[in-house]
């Protein structure tokens, strides 16, 4: 198993061709919006072989362009699709958390909630509050 230092140094070594980082560039803008990311079996090397790609050079790219880990890259789609949902539709909010993290790929609660407060800051039960809240406030002041 690699250390980060060795692994990072690793794929700055790797000469990927112009064409193929624009090519696997586009590939994850279609990627993102189609949703993909929602199923729960979707790993690197799934990803690499859909995009017709190896997973060094997806994983170099993932981490040049979007500054993050394959894995973190990943999550932060889930979130922001269950930040979104959550935001646009008020069911969402009614719904287990264990419900959401299904929703959005996760395979248990936990990870969801660890993941969650990760990429936010806050738990899933208070960002649904504030949402709730501000949802008050909002009804109120139109009154």
């Amino acid at each position: 198993m690699q250390d980060e230092s060795q692994e990072s140094s690793n794929e700055k070594n790797l000469n990927i061709p112009d064409y193929t980082t624009k090519s696997i560039l586009l590939k994850l803008v279609k990627f993102e919006k189609s949703q993909k990311f929602l199923k729960k079996d979707i790993s690197l090397s799934s990803l690499a072989n859909d995009f017709d790609t190896n997973t060094r050079y997806l994983s170099a790219i993932i981490k040049q362009h979007k500054k993050k880990s394959y894995s973190n890259y990943i999550n932060g789609l889930r979130i922001a699709y269950i930040k979104t949902k959550l935001a646009e539709n008020p069911i969402y909010r009614e719904y287990k958390i264990s419900y959401l993290a299904e929703e959005c790929g996760f395979s248990s609660r936990e990870v969801f909630a660890v993941t969650f407060k990760k990429e936010t800051g806050i738990t899933p039960s208070c960002f649904i509050s504030s949402l709730s809240s501000h949802l008050m406030q909002d009804n109120f002041f139109q009154d």
